[in-house]
């Protein structure tokens, strides 16, 4: 009978275990960009590092957004979860706030004065004020909550699949589904999502790769390789993962899961 209990107790362990690294974590099996891009037709581009900023390895990156010289930042698992306002250039912590613990936290955008941070099987988004980070109100919506940006008007959201949704800001209504392919077929695993000079760009996961979507179609337009920075990190990091737009330089901010840097980048043409 104990030797039964054990192997019970052994296998629960295991289950929780794989639910904390499969929620858009797990490292393992990560594909090279050179393998991946094999036969893509859409563009493809390199990148140049700017400047590059110390960034907490105990931040298990769901989501980035900047305003300005604000940084927002969402880090994910169960009971490690938190939303964090920084200066970037300082690097000074302005607000953080924990999760509670029953939630995995994920993407985050600040659209019409307000962050929202959408959660991984919970349904739930959280809406906050976006100086105090005071937690204003929560709506619901029915898939995975993975990457999460706006187009100004509509908050974009991605789970995992190869469909992104646009939805209410207020109710979380899906307003309508786009669904990302390039000229292989549909394209999963769409992750931390960012919205730039009128196109969608998503980390992949496992993959150094950011597609570049058309918000229209859904088509890949094109593709930025950023092989290189994983390796620059910690032997403990995670998946590349974070995407913020600096409408100002045009330039990208970009990390990972658990990495000890964040990388301002300008996208080059290969």
């Amino acid at each position: 009978m104990k030797s039964l209990l054990g192997t019970v107790l052994s296998l629960i362990l295991i289950l929780a275990l794989l639910a904390v690294t499969v929620g858009c974590g797990d490292a393992a099996d990560m594909q090279t960009a050179s393998d991946f891009l094999k036969d893509k037709s859409a563009a493809q581009y390199g990148y140049r590092i700017v400047e590059s900023y110390d960034h907490s390895a105990e931040n298990f990156t769901e989501g980035l957004d900047l305003q300005g010289e604000i940084l927002y930042e969402g880090t994910g698992l169960y009971g490690q979860s938190r939303l964090i306002q920084e200066d970037l250039s300082s690097g000074e912590i302005l607000h953080g706030i924990d999760i509670d613990s029953t939630y995995f936290a994920e993407g985050v955008t600040v659209l019409k004065n307000e962050v929202f941070q959408v959660t991984y099987q919970s349904g739930a988004c959280f809406v906050y004020d976006p100086d105090t980070l005071a937690l204003e109100r929560t709506f619901s919506y029915a898939t995975e909550g993975w990457g999460l940006t706006d187009n100004g008007e509509a908050l974009i959201m991605s789970d995992g699949s190869d469909r992104i949704y646009f939805m209410d800001s207020s109710t979380g209504k899906v307003l309508r589904t786009l669904e990302v392919y390039d000229n292989q077929g549909a394209l999963s695993g769409l992750n931390e999502l960012e919205y730039v000079d009128g196109r969608i760009y998503s980390n992949v996961w496992k993959t150094e790769l950011i597609a570049i979507i058309s918000p229209d179609t859904g088509e890949v337009e094109g593709w930025v390789d950023l092989t290189g920075l994983k390796s620059k990190q910690g032997e403990q990091v995670d998946v590349l993962n974070g995407i913020a737009w600096d409408a100002e330089t045009g330039h990208l901010l970009v990390t990972g899961k658990r990495w000890t840097h964040l990388y301002e980048i300008e996208i080059v043409s290969r």
